[in-house]
């Protein structure tokens, strides 16, 4: 068993339900929590929150910071940040500790985790947007969660597998501007962005609500469990993290 008090930075969507992660505001690792019962994805009830400020009921958003009970590592050779939750752990709503965006010192870390990424301009050891598990398999990868500083980031509607709509983000990364096109599962930038009228028409991240020039957006990249039709495992924009701009930015 173990006490974790999580910076949450990607609250996705997945098959079956829900997905979050963040890092260990204590020992700075990097943590995805899932149910134990069957190691999937979290239900709608299992990702709600009390809000620190209105007491009310939400669901759960990237910079929320909350207790979390741990029971055991199960990272595998795609995910190896993976611990399963504490029995009863998510059948009450958990209390939001505080918000990351108002204490500076949250802010900067996040903002460190950019930067430790900053040189790096291959997610995940390629631009390709897939990883195909046999590659996986043959070589455990050290990390499947990662937070970077898009360049020239802009957002676009398509469609998915199944021909549902979606929403992409296309950018830049690193000093060689490594080009990726990559699918948005963050729960509430999804559906903001499906509100509005995009089609083919890429809109710069710039025009979203609530980006300003007080403002700077960061996104958590993370890799997909495995697809079972393609087995491969996909790069996903996981969480959209919208942080106060530094004086010097």
């Amino acid at each position: 068993m173990r006490e974790s008090r999580l910076l949450c930075l990607a609250v996705s969507r997945r098959d079956g339900g829900n997905c979050i992660a963040g890092i260990d505001i204590d020992s700075g690792e990097w943590i995805r929590p899932i149910p134990a019962k069957n190691r999937g994805a979290l239900g709608d009830a299992e990702i709600v929150v009390r809000d620190d400020k209105t007491q009310k009921l939400r669901i759960m958003t990237p910079l929320d910071v909350i207790q979390l009970h741990l029971d055991e590592p199960v990272g595998n050779h795609g995910q190896p940040e993976n611990w399963t939750l504490a029995p009863g752990c998510g059948r009450e709503p958990y209390h939001v500790l505080c918000r990351a965006k108002d204490d500076p010192l949250l802010v900067a870390r996040v903002k460190d985790l950019a930067e430790a990424n900053g040189e790096y301009s291959l997610i995940f050891g390629s631009t390709d947007r897939k990883i195909p598990h046999s590659v996986i398999a043959k070589k455990s990868i050290s990390h499947s969660l990662c937070v970077i500083r898009p360049k020239n980031l802009t957002w676009i509607r398509t469609t998915d597998f199944h021909n549902r709509p979606r929403i992409e983000g296309r950018f830049d990364l690193g000093k060689r501007n490594a080009r990726y096109c990559l699918p948005l599962t963050d729960i509430a930038w999804e559906a903001k962005l499906l509100k509005q009228t995009l089609g083919e028409t890429a809109v710069d991240a710039s025009h979203c609500p609530g980006v300003n020039a007080g403002a700077e957006l960061l996104l958590t990249i993370s890799l997909g469990d495995l697809f079972e039709k393609t087995q491969c495992h996909y790069k996903l924009i996981a969480g959209a993290l919208l942080l106060p701009r530094n004086k010097n930015d």
